[in-house]
């Protein structure tokens, strides 16, 4: 009997999982080099820099696939893979822990963005006004943070999952910002249709957790289920990013401070609360740290608003250019600012101090605590 030939491997799978947050990071950046290409060529259009992008020239079922306008069903799925994942008990850990992250992630920035408004009034400084400011600061990356955790979850990390993504959704944000507008136009029923996506983001989760908790075999079904949709939501998230407009020089030099001011307000208090308050290494805290893409669609809602007699569609003029590079950059580094940050935690907590890493994970990943370190706890390098 011939022995059977074995498949060629090619480790794209293994290569990346070797890069933070590789299964939605890789594909982001396929897509927005893919994409760029084809809107500065015209595809579709005939006209250079007006072009669509390669999955909205496909067609369904590519353009739903790959293209942004699937982006609410993949974060929809899941909720409903992360519900059937969570049983009751867990959300006592929730608003032991990620209510008080949240807290000290959002009050900052809105408190933060009411001063902007008082002080430099809505066009801002710098060139970045005041919408776009707010967009960026009181915004998290939910699917990211979802992408960047699971070497490190337990299942109370995950559950702040959907507390976390119904905050990033453009419901708070868009309350915040008009109410320092007027309405120019028949936009009265925008709040109400926001308050119904609140609803409908519920509604998964709410359906996922129910059915993991009355059938075992469900959840342990769907457990996989996040790692097979990040891939395609990193797709998505790259088909939003328009590279040779995030590179323009204006635009590139109010991102660059934008960025910095948005890490300044999202990484410190955050950081200090989840570190020393909750005892916990940080890696939530600086995981949630990234723009998340819906945040793009934030400004077009102020078309029809003025702000102290400026027409909103002056004012988010640049607003989608800026938030592509904050979008860009941040899903980029956060991943990698976690990883550091991890691996700063593990090395401080060597021989004498291994105590606090078998507190935080002996009873969810004892495999970290047996792959960096020796017989002695001496943390040790990894070789890939």
């Amino acid at each position: 009997m011939k022995n059977e030939k074995k498949p060629r491997n090619v480790g794209i799978w293994a290569f990346l999982n070797k890069i933070p947050a590789g299964t939605m990071f890789v594909p982001l950046v396929i897509s927005a080099i893919i994409c760029t290409i084809t809107v500065e060529c015209g595809l579709g259009t005939g006209v250079v820099g007006e072009g669509q992008t390669l999955w909205e020239f496909l067609g369904n079922p590519m353009k739903d696939l790959f293209g942004k306008t699937g982006q609410m069903l993949l974060i929809g799925l899941m909720l409903f893979c992360t519900g059937t994942m969570i049983k009751p008990h867990d959300f006592v850990d929730v608003f032991k822990r990620g209510f008080w992250l949240l807290l000290a992630r959002l009050l900052p920035a809105y408190i933060i963005c009411t001063v902007v408004w008082f002080t430099c009034g809505p066009k801002g400084f710098c060139g970045i006004d005041f919408i776009t400011f707010t967009c960026v600061v009181t915004s998290a990356n939910a699917a990211l943070y979802m992408g960047i955790i699971p070497p490190y979850a337990d299942n109370s990390d995950r559950a702040a999952f959907p507390v976390m993504l119904i905050l990033s959704m453009p419901l708070l944000p868009f309350i915040f910002i008009s109410s320092f507008g007027k309405i120019s136009g028949d936009a009265s029923g925008q709040t109400l249709a926001k308050i119904v996506q609140i609803f409908s983001l519920l509604i998964p989760f709410i359906l996922g957790f129910i059915l993991g908790n009355l059938d075992t075999k469900i959840r342990e079904i769907f457990k996989g289920g996040n790692t097979i949709i990040l891939p395609f939501l990193g797709f998505e998230f790259g088909s939003t990013i328009n590279l040779i407009n995030a590179f323009k020089p204006s635009v590139l030099l109010a991102a660059l401070l934008l960025t910095v001011i948005f890490w300044a307000i999202t990484m410190i208090i955050p950081y200090i609360v989840d570190k020393f308050a909750l005892k916990r290494p940080g890696y939530a805290s600086i995981g949630s740290s990234s723009l998340a893409g819906v945040s793009l669609s934030i400004p077009a809602m102020f078309s029809l608003y003025t702000f102290n007699g400026i027409a909103g569609n002056d004012l988010i003029t640049n607003s989608v250019s800026i938030l592509a590079f904050v979008l860009l950059i941040t899903n980029i580094l956060s991943p990698f600012f976690t990883k550091g940050i991890m691996t700063y935690y593990f090395k401080s907590h060597q021989k004498n101090k291994i105590s606090d890493v078998k507190r935080v994970f002996e009873s969810t990943h004892p495999e970290l605590i047996t792959d960096l370190y020796d017989e002695n706890y001496v943390y040790k390098k990894i070789k890939k």
